[in-house]
C-alpha cells in the first residue's frame, strides 16, 4: 500500500481568492474623500440689530379730503395744488341760493309760531283755550327752532374752510361742477403733523419690532445719506387680503421730502441675550419647523461636520435669523444640505474668509 503524507495544506486559487482561501484577511477599505464646503464666520450676537425691510409711502400724519355735507354747484375754488393754507380760511364755495331761501322760510316758520304761543299762553290763564292746545303750540315752536338750526348749518355748509394749517395736495373738482355730499374737493395736509412712512409688512416680521426702535429710510428720488426715523406705531390687525401690518415710522424733516414719495426702511430689530438674532444665509438652514432649525457646524479640531438646533425666527431679506450660535462659529453654507453629523469636510478657499455678521 502506498501512503501519502500531507506536510502542508495546499492553496489551490490565485490572487485575493487565494489569500482568503489560505486564511489571511482582506485588506481595508479606502477611506472616503471629504466633503468640499464652504463656511462664514458668525458675527456677535447683540453686537449689531437685524433689520427688517420693507418699502411704503411717505405721508403728514393728518391729511384730509375736504368736501361739502350739502349738495351744489361749487362757484369758488380758490387753491390749487402747492397753496399753503391756514386753519379757517374759505377754500371753496357753493351756490347758497337754495340754503338761503330754506333759512328765510324756516325763520318766518319762527316767528309765526313764537305768535301762535304768545297768543295762547295769555288765553290759556283765562280758561278760553284748552291747556292741551297751548302745549301743542309750545311743540310746534319747538320743531320750528329745530328746522331753523338745521337750515342755519345747511347754509354755512355752503362755505368750505381749511381745518388745519398747512399744504393742498391734491384737488379733485373744479368751479362750475355740481358736487355731492362727501365728495372730496381737496386734500389738505397739517404740517405740524410729523412727517410718517407706513410701511405693510407680513405679520411674522411685524411681530419683531418693537415701539421707538430705529430705523433708516431711503428716498429713491432724494440723494444722500438715509433719513433717521423712529417706529411711532405698529398695527394691531393684518389686512384680510395681504396678510400684511402696517407699521408706521416717524422721520426727521428734510428739504424736498413730500407726501406720497417711495422709500425703502430699515428697521432695527433689537435682540439681547440668550434671545439674541443672527442673520445667516439661507442656504446654510437646513431643515426649519417650529420655530426651530439644523444647520451644521465646522469642528476645526477634527474637520468633521457638526449638526445643531437653533432658534428660527424668519427670514430678512436672503438671510434667516437664527439664535443660539456662539459668535466666531464656522457655519458650512455650501455643501450643508449633503453633510452629515460627524462626516469629514474640506473647507473651499472660496467660503473661507467671509463673515456673516448683524447688520
Amino acid at each position: 500500500m502506498i501512503r501519502i503524507k500531507l506536510l502542508a495544506p495546499v492553496c489551490v486559487m490565485a490572487g485575493a481568492g487565494a489569500l482568503a482561501s489560505c486564511g489571511q484577511a482582506p485588506s481595508a477599505a479606502a477611506p472616503a474623500e471629504p466633503l468640499p464646503v464652504e463656511i462664514v464666520r458668525v458675527g456677535a450676537a447683540g453686537a449689531s440689530d437685524a433689520v427688517v425691510r420693507g418699502v411704503g409711502s411717505i405721508a403728514w400724519q393728518r391729511e384730509s379730503d375736504l368736501s361739502f355735507r350739502v349738495p351744489g354747484i361749487m362757484t369758488a375754488l380758490s387753491v390749487d395744488i402747492g397753496d399753503k393754507v391756514r386753519v379757517g380760511q374759505p377754500v371753496a364755495m357753493l351756490d347758497a341760493t337754495d340754503a338761503a331761501a330754506r333759512l328765510r322760510q324756516a325763520n318766518a316758520d319762527v316767528e309765526r309760531a313764537e305768535r301762535v304761543v304768545t297768543r295762547q299762553a295769555a288765553l290759556a290763564e283765562t280758561g278760553a283755550v284748552a291747556r292741551a292746545q297751548y302745549q301743542d303750540a309750545q311743540t310746534i315752536l319747538a320743531q320750528a327752532r329745530a328746522a331753523r338750526d338745521a337750515a342755519s348749518f345747511d347754509s354755512r355748509s355752503t362755505r368750505l374752510v381749511s381745518p388745519v394749517s398747512g399744504v393742498v395736495l391734491a384737488r379733485s373738482a373744479q368751479a362750475g361742477e355740481v358736487v355731492s355730499p362727501g365728495q372730496a374737493i381737496i386734500r389738505v395736509a397739517d404740517e405740524a403733523s410729523p412727517l410718517l412712512i407706513r410701511v405693510p409688512l407680513p405679520d411674522r416680521e411685524a411681530a419683531r419690532i418693537r415701539p421707538g426702535a430705529e430705523a433708516r429710510v431711503t428716498i429713491d428720488a432724494l440723494p444722500g445719506a438715509p433719513l433717521a426715523g423712529r417706529v411711532r406705531r405698529i398695527g394691531r390687525q393684518a389686512d384680510a387680503r395681504t396678510g400684511t401690518v402696517m407699521v408706521e415710522i416717524a422721520l426727521a424733516r428734510r428739504a424736498g421730502l413730500e407726501s406720497g414719495m417711495i422709500g425703502t426702511a430699515e428697521i432695527a430689530i433689537s435682540s439681547t441675550g440668550a434671545e439674541a438674532l443672527v442673520p445667516i444665509p439661507a442656504e446654510a438652514l437646513i431643515e426649519a419647523r417650529d420655530g426651530h432649525g439644523t444647520v451644521f457646524l465646522l469642528d476645526p479640531k477634527t474637520s468633521q461636520a457638526r449638526k445643531r438646533t437653533v432658534r428660527f425666527a424668519g427670514f430678512s431679506g436672503e438671510d434667516a435669523l437664527v439664535a443660539g450660535l456662539p459668535a466666531g462659529a464656522a457655519l458650512i453654507t455650501s455643501g450643508a444640505g449633503y453633510a452629515l453629523d460627524g462626516q469629514s469636510v474640506r473647507v473651499a478657499a472660496s467660503g473661507a474668509g467671509q463673515q456673516a455678521a448683524i447688520r
